[in-house]
């Protein structure tokens, strides 16, 4: 059995001499105590990939230390060392700064303490699992769009510290539609995955890329020199890009478009930086065949046309552009309509429905989620009250709340007006939270959530597992549902890290008397999964994708006679 390295952080060496003795005596043997008896490099000590457990030392630099835990290593389950056991409030105090557990010293008893250690070790390598599920694409193990915007939020607060650029290049693969349609889907894939790899044979051990969409890419620099140093990377990857590929026996090639922008020289923040970027990247795909255009004022677009994204949006907003479509929720055990989750399409001139993916974050981004967000509890409310005119029962609707919203000061009272204006149920209204919206400021959002629900409105704690998945969310705010993120449904039951991974939160929801909606739902093997593990709810392509409202009471009738069809089957 391979041996599991637990450290003890304390300048008390009786901690040491005490936990090394207890963790001796396991049977089987299974631990390996490491000992460190000074504080004066702890990032290190946090980060050390080697530990699987940290005894830390209660102290008057827990705080501290907590803190640098949680943003540096949040996978690391810390145990704190104590004199005395805490009250109720200190306990719960310890909980919210991080701390996975706690021990009394002078009562360490060995079952109880490898008990723990077990249970925090299996903890850690879920955590894992789910971070390193929940951060990457799938299809080519780049960052994902939410990693992306996390490690470059990183680099700009490292740029400002250490007084270095950070450069964001923009890449767009110009024939990708093309490759789709002449090979297939399949050869598509191909690409995009020899692409991916290729582009990373010309990075730094520093930099990282994500894949922002079907053939769009992002690559965060660090520590870039001048524009200069970002064009050299960049023609590395044009010709790396440009060079033939196999697909089917037949040589394929495709061009790509890049733009780049430098912080702090082209941008003051994230949402400014990713603009330039992108703007550039378009101004790049005027201009047949691979090319790289760094961010210039001049090279703009008109920001008052029609030519980017911002424009385009903002027009939207202005014209009401925007609607909803709604997901059905069923419930498992009845096989009958429970649910809706409110889903924002852009209704656009020319290209038709467009999903929120391509859109929703240049629009926080922009600060356009307060006023779009409005209108869509708006309109949920205006569908509550016709899904009761039509009798289709007691339905909840969903919907997502950014965090611009919520830490709006005049949130609660604009829903107030809403609910009062509407005469909606708010007990069928539902507000869906990310674990990302609450970490910005989980304080301030508890509050606002008290708020909401002295209105009679519900919670359901969106994505979970992608975030840091901190379990005092689930005992301290007044979440009603848990719905298990797409990623860890997509691959059942044949995956087992996933198999486990869903299992687990469904089991530990079920104990908490919180509902579990499952996501991502496409195929009857992941459905008689989901069942036999007591998933109340699900959602996905199975069932339905996200219809117009009208399109609801017949979905409804078809669930009826598909029920009552097996049943007298």
């Amino acid at each position: 059995m391979d041996l599991h390295t637990v450290m003890v952080l304390s300048a008390n060496k009786t901690d040491h001499l005490v936990l090394s003795d207890c963790l001796n005596r396991a049977a089987p043997p299974r631990f390996r105590l490491i000992s460190n008896t000074s504080l004066e490099r702890p990032l290190e000590t946090l980060l050390d990939p080697d530990v699987d457990v940290m005894f830390m030392s209660a102290g008057p630099e827990t705080d501290y230390l907590m803190r640098l835990a949680q943003k540096n290593a949040p996978s690391l389950p810390v145990i704190l060392l104590l004199d005395e056991a805490p009250t109720s409030a200190a306990a719960a105090q310890l909980r919210e700064s991080g701390a996975q557990d706690y021990l009394v010293r002078g009562q360490l008893q060995d079952a109880l303490v490898h008990r723990i250690l077990d249970y925090s070790i299996e903890l850690k390598q879920v955590r894992t699992a789910i971070r390193e599920l929940s951060n990457r694409d799938v299809l080519t193990g780049a960052l994902n769009r939410v990693a992306f915007r996390a490690h470059l939020e990183r680099a700009m607060q490292r740029s400002q510290r250490y007084s270095f650029k950070t450069a964001l290049l923009y890449i767009n693969i110009d024939q990708f539609t093309s490759i789709n349609d002449h090979f297939g889907e399949l050869n598509g894939d191909l690409l995009i995955r020899s692409l991916c790899r290729r582009m990373v044979s010309k990075l730094r051990s520093s930099d990282s890329i994500a894949r922002l969409g079907g053939d769009e890419f992002a690559v965060v620099l660090e520590d870039v020199a001048s524009a200069a140093d970002m064009a050299r990377i960049a023609e590395k990857m044009l010709q790396a890009i440009a060079a033939p590929l196999d697909l089917d026996g037949q040589h394929a090639q495709v061009d790509a478009s890049i733009g780049g922008a430098l912080y702090p020289d082209d941008a003051a923040d994230f949402g400014e930086l990713v603009e330039h970027a992108r703007s550039a990247m378009q101004q790049a795909k005027s201009i047949v065949g691979c090319k790289f255009i760094p961010f210039s004022d001049r090279l703009q677009f008109d920001m008052a046309g029609i030519n980017t994204l911002a424009a385009e949006l903002r027009a939207a907003a202005r014209r009401n552009q925007f609607e909803l479509h709604y997901q059905p929720r069923i419930a498992l055990e009845t096989g009958q309509l429970a649910g809706l989750e409110a889903l924002l399409r852009w209704n656009h001139p020319e290209r038709g429905l467009v999903c929120p993916g391509e859109f929703i974050a240049e629009c926080e981004d922009m600060g356009l989620m307060k006023s779009i967000g409005h209108q869509i509890i708006q309109h949920a409310c205006h569908a509550l009250n016709w899904l009761a005119d039509q009798r289709l029962g007691d339905i909840v609707v969903a919907v997502n709340i950014s965090f611009s919203q919520i830490q709006d000061d005049r949130f609660v009272t604009a829903v107030k007006d809403t609910l009062t204006r509407t005469g909606a149920n708010p007990g069928r209204l539902e507000f869906e939270l990310t674990e990302t919206t609450i970490l910005k400021n989980p304080g301030a959002i508890k509050a606002r959530m008290d708020e909401l629900r002295l209105l009679g409105i519900r919670f359901s704690l969106d994505d979970f597992g992608t975030g840091f998945s901190q379990l005092t969310h689930l005992t301290e705010l007044p979440i009603t549902a848990l719905k298990v993120d797409a990623a860890f449904v997509r691959d059942l039951p044949h995956n087992p890290q996933q198999a486990a991974v869903c299992s687990l939160i469904i089991e530990m929801a079920r104990r908490l008397n919180i509902e579990v909606v499952a996501e991502g739902a496409e195929n009857y093997e992941q459905i008689e999964f989901l069942r036999h593990q007591q998933c109340q709810q699900v959602q996905g392509f199975y069932y339905s994708p996200a219809i117009p409202l009208q399109q609801l009471p017949r979905f409804v009738m078809e669930q009826r006679f598909k029920t009552r069809e097996r049943i007298l089957s």
